[in-house]
């Protein structure tokens, strides 16, 4: 009924099955390092659209703020237009930098843009401070305390989005997780 080799199969070939172990393993840890990177750069992203939306926030309370003071600081037009120039700079460059999170251009952009909106800013507000009966007008004290408020949240979003950015650059340097950097096009993200 059963010979001698009714027990026995074909014999293992052991080099194959190791090559495929050696295959599954591979894939493996490539997709689980490629889903990692992918849940920073996500991680990236979200943290820019955080910074974004404050941003359109401040950016609100500005164009209020900038119309409640056109009539009263009549002479001070220039300063108010080129504030509202800077606003508008810096919000293009917040819009490129919301639909390219990791583009270290469009993350520089922005901060040039900020810190030309931050000066521009500081004239105003010092004009402000030299004319205190507007800033107790509500047209004027309403919009000016948002974007007070906006400023003050502005380092903590940008602290979040630069963290956020160095995961995300620490887990492509990382071997061999930096071996899959080029095959899956991952980049560097720049810093606000």
């Amino acid at each position: 009924m059963g010979g001698a080799g009714a027990g026995r199969g074909a014999p293992l070939n052991w080099p194959l099955l190791t090559a495929l172990a050696v295959a599954a393993l591979l894939f493996f840890w490539a997709t689980g390092a490629h889903n990692r990177l992918v849940a920073l750069r996500n991680a990236v992203a979200q943290a820019g659209a955080r910074l974004v939306q404050a941003l359109d926030q401040r950016g609100v309370a500005l164009a209020q703020l900038h119309a409640a003071l056109l009539q009263p600081l009549a002479a001070e037009a220039g300063s108010l237009q080129a504030l509202a120039a800077a606003q508008a700079e810096q919000q293009d460059a917040a819009r490129a930098l919301a639909t390219r999170p990791l583009d270290a251009g469009a993350a520089s952009a922005w901060v040039a843009a900020q810190a030309q909106l931050d000066s521009r800013a500081a004239r105003v507000l010092a004009l402000l401070d030299q004319h205190t009966e507007l800033g107790q007008q509500d047209a004027v004290a309403q919009p000016l305390a948002a974007w007070r408020d906006a400023q003050l949240r502005l380092p903590l979003l940008r602290q979040a989005y630069n963290d956020a950015a160095a995961a995300h650059d620490r887990a492509l340097a990382q071997f061999p997780t930096q071996l899959l950097v080029r095959a899956f096009r991952f980049v560097p993200a720049g810093r606000v």
